[in-house]
């Protein structure tokens, strides 16, 4: 099965628009001159950095003080005009146009495809079998779908060890031993760090808190979706949550999880079964998360518009208060066919870290997106956690690559306590394992957890590795400078329309 596919309209916008501040913004003056004409002003830190859903979808303009950023709903006269003056004296530095953003998907097989890929697979799984055992052809063994109570372990979720011949057909993750392939990728047997008092943010379709493999675990929930809770009912959350922070041992099947023993928050931005949300959602998310204290946020979503200075700055100020934003490159390519298309949006910004997707192989996937990409990830056939009633899944996409990198750079902040965010994303590239391909497709290479406080770099695989890995932009820095091209990538058109 692949990641969520979800059509869109890139151009869609909800009519909203989000402004940022300049950093030394006096937010109770300009607030007052907001209320002054008549808008209904909610400041997060009001509630204590996560602004209410319905507050969200009622106020005139929502202040995201911590991130110096607003999201705004009335355009009307008087609104624009005093805008219009807070942009003349520099109160306001850039408005954009508020838009959509979904769960990013690799692209998916025609049911019929897929159903008849699933029984040739287990045609030649029960003929291999039977070769191998010289008896009738094994029967294939699959999760119960139904008949399950809420909150209670499924059929097929057992205690004790693994069975391996309980995934369904299409999941099931091939010769991983105890550990996924992704896993063993990454170096995840070599290192003795656990994410340990480091907390991370995952913002997607939230977590099924009913997860035999997250039971008695601290999860910290919030929900940023209008009318919907922080359960996960599309499944992605489930799957990125899980291979950030799983368990060090499942309840079925291998290890998938990198930092076992972080903090986990989850973050619901996206909802229904598909998986979409609004900007001013991702924002909440953020100033949510960074008002928690947590360090790496996670965000395997985004569109296919061109990079943004509201994003840009989100990731500039998440670097300031020691946090690092990393997100999926995007799933738009079609490698076998010569086209690569561009990394997606929020992935696109200098200043927040763009994830690629490899196989098994330490290939660039064939949906993969190129061109500012920082560093690559597991991101084919990768099996995490998955809601009740099926429990596991393996999918694909670049926002599989994604929570592998998140975990490792959890890994890394525990390993170093005191390096900052800078360094860390410095230390993570540096560290990369080189790879056989250009770095505007695989950034720095394929990302691998610490060995010790202080890492060192493999040596490049083949004779034409990954160049050298950018760094995070200096603090301040204004560019949109996009990694691999040395060319500034063209930011959205300020408006205050």
């Amino acid at each position: 099965m692949t990641d969520i596919n979800t059509p869109r309209d890139e151009q869609k916008t909800t009519g909203r628009k989000l402004v940022v501040l300049s950093p030394t913004v006096n937010i109770p003056v300009m607030t007052s001159a907001l209320e002054a004409v008549g808008m209904d002003v909610v400041v997060a830190s009001q509630y204590g950095g996560a602004v209410p859903p319905e507050k969200m979808e009622t106020a005139d303009a929502i202040v995201f003080d911590r991130l110096q950023m607003m999201v705004v709903a009335d355009t009307s006269p008087a609104a624009l005009t005093v805008m219009d003056e807070l942009m003349k004296r520099g109160v306001i530095l850039s408005v954009e146009d508020e838009g959509y953003v979904y769960a990013i998907g690799a692209p998916a097989l025609h049911p019929s495809q897929r159903e008849y890929l699933d029984g040739y697979r287990a045609g030649v799984n029960g003929l291999v079998d039977h070769l191998i055992t010289g008896g009738a052809p094994a029967a294939t063994q699959g999760y119960a779908r139904e008949g399950s109570a809420r909150g209670e372990r499924p059929s097929g979720v057992r205690e004790g060890r693994p069975d391996r011949e309980l995934h369904e057909p299409g999941t099931r993750p091939q010769d991983q031993g105890d550990m996924t392939w992704g896993l063993n990728a990454i170096g995840m047997e070599k290192s003795p760090f656990t994410g340990r008092g480091i907390r991370i943010a995952v913002l997607d379709t939230g977590l099924d808190s009913n997860h035999p493999d997250f039971r008695g675990r601290k999860v910290v929930f919030e929900s940023f979706v209008p009318r919907e809770t922080a359960q996960d009912v599309a499944g992605h959350g489930t799957h990125t949550a899980g291979t950030a922070c799983g368990p060090q041992s499942a309840t079925q099947g291998p290890r998938y999880g990198v930092a076992h023993e972080a903090d986990l928050f989850i973050g619901k931005v996206l909802g229904g079964r598909q998986g979409f949300g609004q900007e001013g959602w991702i924002m909440n998310g953020i100033n949510w998360a960074l008002s928690n204290g947590c360090r790496v946020i996670s965000m395997s979503l985004g569109s296919e518009s061109p990079p943004s200075n509201m994003y840009r700055m989100l990731g500039e100020r998440a670097l300031r208060e020691n946090a690092i934003i990393v997100a999926a490159a995007g799933n738009a390519s079609h490698r076998s066919q010569g086209h690569i298309a561009r990394t997606g949006s929020p992935a696109n910004v200098d200043t927040i870290l763009a994830v690629a997707a490899l196989d098994s192989n330490l290939r660039v996937a064939d949906f993969s997106s190129g061109g500012k990409i920082d560093i690559a990830g597991p991101g084919v056939d990768v099996h995490s956690s998955w809601p009740l009633p099926q429990g596991y899944n393996t999918i694909s996409g670049t926002s599989m690559a994604t929570p592998h990198v998140a975990g490792v750079i959890a890994l890394m902040m525990q390993a170093d306590p005191h390096a900052s965010a800078r360094e860390i994303w410095q230390r993570l590239q540096a560290n990369a394992r080189r790879l056989n391909a250009p770095a505007t497709d695989v950034g720095a290479g394929l990302v691998q957890a610490p060995t010790s406080a202080r890492t060192e770099p493999e040596k490049p695989i083949g004779k034409q590795g990954a160049s050298a890995p950018s760094s995070p932009p200096a603090q301040g820095q204004d560019s949109l400078v996009e990694s691999g091209s040395g060319q500034p990538p063209s930011a959205r058109e300020s408006s205050t329309r």
